[in-house]
């Protein structure tokens, strides 16, 4: 074998020209090492050294040879975005981010403008955009060879570490419940930065979405990510001032969670939960309905509750019931008085009661605002916040978006793409199942590694 000259041959990519232009979704990372052998006109490639079948055969034309994009960025654990709005091809292999645009012979290749000596066009017959892998190739540090007798070319791509050490923080502020899937997703994120010798610190603040919003709009503090439990805060506070863009992304639902020495726990079941709350001997409590959406969606359901089963004054009473002190900032500060036998029930999100193992009272979905088909009857509700903020019944979605001024944009937005990729199986494992991605105000306007997170 020998190098390919530039002369003997330019290989090209087959960049396939639709909306699901997305790939990598076949590999974890830490894939990104490996060795992919192409023939030309044959459909079976091989991958480190075993074969693979081919979506569309390698060809030669006009002296130039085309291979497919789909299966070399997935071979090699890439991600690879196309924007018909601005025709820009957006490629992302470990710490390098190649965008180019068809028509120009001008790339940036992290963050610098390089000349391309022949520009990414789009070839009429097949509709495919033709993309110049020998300068990519070498962007990203692989070697490509060529064996003329045989008319194959074989890519290898080697991970390598920065040779100087490059360390950032990530500040994510999220809402309480999504401490336990944030902080696993995190760990496993900065665990495979750390082989490319970069060293990344997760700093976490857990707070309710209200006071998290706040944080950004009244402190003036700056976040790299931000995840709320009520995702209409985004639109309705942080756009279009502070962020451009938001992903609806997980779901949840309300229980009421005990413990096997709370009163009556034998007794309590989801028909006849009000009626033991409202025993004089029993200790519940929510969270502080101002700061934390659990808490005003407790409230939410007591008025949803009312109505389910055509008991008047069912809501102010439950009201009545709730010592002011069993009312907390956030939801999750009642799981240590539960645990602590100071409290016999605490209202929850199943999440919580799933990551501290805590027994729970499952709601019908009437009450649960778990069902998106239910949408209609949960708005019979409404509560008015103390900043004059009017919160409806809605199903529980999680929002989660990257702030204008996020002082680490780029792995903010690496991150994003990871968790959205990556994260299904964590956060179902954490009782907060994915719902289908939905981008606002459009998908073409999400920063193009985090859109790579939500297209197939």
């Amino acid at each position: 074998m020998k190098k390919v000259t530039n002369v003997l041959l330019l290989l090209v990519f087959l960049v396939t020209f639709s909306f699901n232009f997305s790939f990598g979704s076949k590999v974890a990372l830490g894939d990104s090492s490996g060795v992919v052998e192409l023939s030309i006109g044959k459909n079976v490639a091989s991958l480190n050294f075993k074969p693979v079948p081919l979506e569309s055969k390698p060809i030669i034309q006009n002296g130039r040879t085309l291979v497919p994009l789909r299966f070399v960025s997935e071979a090699f654990g890439g991600y690879v975005d196309y924007n018909p709005n601005d025709k820009t091809i957006t490629l992302v292999f470990d710490l390098h981010t190649i965008i180019l645009k068809i028509g120009s012979k001008v790339a940036i290749v992290d963050g610098k403008e390089l000349p391309l000596d022949v520009a990414p066009f789009i070839e009429k017959q097949s509709g495919r955009t033709l993309v110049p892998v020998r300068f990519i190739s070498e962007s990203i540090g692989a070697n490509v060879e060529w064996n003329p007798s045989n008319r194959t070319i074989k890519i290898i791509y080697q991970q390598k570490p920065l040779a100087n050490k490059k360390s950032l923080t990530l500040k994510v502020i999220h809402a309480g419940s999504l401490t336990q899937p944030l902080r696993t997703l995190e760990n496993n994120f900065k665990n495979y930065y750390a082989k490319l010798n970069v060293d990344i610190t997760f700093e976490d603040f857990s707070a309710g979405s209200v006071d998290a919003v706040k944080q950004i709009t009244e402190l003036k503090k700056e976040f790299d990510v931000v995840a709320l439990a009520d995702f209409f805060l985004i639109p309705q506070y942080l756009i279009p001032k502070y962020t451009d863009w938001y992903i609806v992304f997980a779901t949840n639902k309300l229980v009421l969670c005990y413990t096997d020495k709370s009163k009556y726990a034998n007794e309590i079941n989801s028909n006849n939960w009000y009626e033991i709350l409202l025993r004089k001997d029993v200790d519940f409590g929510y969270a502080e309905p101002n700061s934390d959406p659990c808490g005003y969606r407790t409230l939410l359901m007591f008025q949803l509750a009312e109505q389910y089963y055509k008991k008047p004054q069912l809501y102010q009473s439950l009201l009545n019931a709730t010592k002011p002190k069993n009312i907390r900032p956030k939801s999750v500060e009642l799981v240590a008085l539960l645990q602590a036998n100071e409290l016999d029930y605490a209202f929850e999100y199943e999440s919580v009661a799933v990551q501290n193992n805590l027994k729970y009272i499952s709601f019908p979905d009437e009450l649960n605002l778990g069902n998106p088909d239910l949408t209609d009857w949960y708005e019979k509700a409404s509560l008015t916040l103390k900043d004059g903020t009017v919160v409806k019944g809605a199903p529980i979605l999680y929002g989660l978006t990257i702030p204008n001024n996020a002082p680490e944009k780029e792995f903010a937005q690496r991150f994003v793409l990871y968790l959205l990729k990556y994260g299904k199986s964590v956060f179902e494992k954490s009782g907060q199942p994915f719902v289908p991605f939905k981008a606002y105000p459009d998908i073409y306007k999400l920063p193009a590694p985090v859109r790579m997170g939500i297209m197939k």
